[in-house]
This record gives structure tokens, C-alpha cells and sequence, in this order.
């Protein structure tokens, strides 16, 4: 399993993110990609229907409740959790290459703004039209992310940004403590989870 690269897309209401973030998802693909997504809002709605069995479900008590039929499978889970908790998640999903969140607000993610406004933290290009240019630096850090050993590591539901040194370390550490374990050979993906 690798790390996906991961890029936020943010911008004014009508701006445009929802075009952009699904002209990306047809140029990666067709590139044979495997991209998840993720729309973000500040409004507190929900995607249940009231009164729907799915929604009577849940109002019974489930904390989860799956919607599965023969076009699709729909996991609502009926709490907020943090864009941290959100790309563990996903990634237990599938090994994805690119996860595009629209809507992110998170200062450890790499975003496109789209439009003006106020820029947010960690905002590495604006589109304004230059979809070469937003498509280039994308295929930029497929690039890098593929060249590296990858670690995703999240403390309390936060990723955590690590430069190349510290993850170097980290992924050097890791393999030296495991493979001298009874039993372990050829590690290749590791998966630790812990809580305290």
C-alpha cells in the first residue's frame, strides 16, 4: 500500500471546484490512475433521507449503517470526523494513487484555490483558467510520491507532514525493529495502530 498523493480544491460558492476537481478525475484516470474524492462542506446537512429505512435505521440507534443495492454500496456513518480519520479511512478502501478533497480547510494539505478570496494555508496554486499548469504540478507529485517509501502517520485524527529526512528515519527505524522480529520477512507494508 502507498501513500496517495493527496491535493485540497478550494474556492468561493460558483467558483468552479466542482468542474475542476472533475476534469482532474477524467484527465488521471484516463492516465490509469485510481483517484478517490471527498467533498467537504461547512453546512450541516446530510446525505440520509428522513424518514427512509436507512435513515429509520439510524434512528434507532446504529452508528453505521450501509446501503448496499445493485449499482452501488453507500457506508453512512452518522458523525463528523476530522480529513485525518477521513484519508485512513479511504485508504483501507484501496491502494489509491491521487484522493482530491473539495472543500479542504486542512493547513497540512497541498490546495488549489479556485477563483479569488481569501488564500487558506498551504495553498500551492490557483487555477484561473491554467489547467496544464494545475495538471503538470498534480503529475509532478504522483511522481515524487511513487519514487518514495511511503508513511501516512496521523496523531489524534491529524496527518502529520513529514519531509523526506524525518520519513526516511522513521521508515529506516520501523524496518529495523520489525524485521528482527520472530518471523517477519520481505516487509512491504506495515500497518500499526495505536491507542492510548
Amino acid at each position: 500500500m502507498s501513500t496517495p498523493t493527496v491535493f485540497g480544491i478550494y474556492g468561493d460558492s460558483d467558483a468552479g471546484k466542482t468542474s475542476l476537481l472533475v476534469d482532474l478525475v477524467s484527465q488521471f484516470s484516463k492516465k490509469g490512475y485510481l483517484i478517490a474524492t471527498v467533498k467537504q462542506t461547512k453546512k450541516n446537512i446530510s446525505m440520509d433521507t428522513k424518514n427512509k429505512d436507512t435513515w429509520r435505521h439510524h434512528n434507532a440507534g446504529a452508528s453505521l449503517v450501509v446501503f448496499s443495492s445493485l449499482c452501488e454500496t453507500d457506508f453512512l456513518l452518522h458523525n463528523n470526523m476530522s480529513i485525518g480519520e477521513v484519508l485512513r479511512r479511504i485508504s483501507k478502501y484501496g491502494d489509491y494513487d491521487l484522493i482530491l478533497i473539495e472543500g479542504a480547510n486542512n493547513p497540512t494539505i497541498p490546495k488549489i484555490q479556485v477563483g479569488k478570496g481569501k488564500k487558506r494555508s498551504n495553498t500551492v496554486a490557483s487555477y484561473i483558467g491554467n489547467f496544464k499548469e494545475i495538471v503538470t504540478l498534480i503529475n509532478k507529485e504522483l511522481k515524487n510520491n511513487s519514487q518514495l517509501p511511503q508513511l501516512l502517520i496521523t496523531v489524534n485524527g491529524k496527518v502529520v507532514p513529514l519531509t523526506e529526512f524525518p520519513r526516511q528515519i522513521i521508515i529506516h527505524i520501523l524496518l529495523g525493529m520489525l524485521s528482527s522480529l520472530k518471523g517477519v520477512k520481505n516487509i512491504n507494508e506495515v500497518t500499526i495502530h495505536f491507542k492510548q
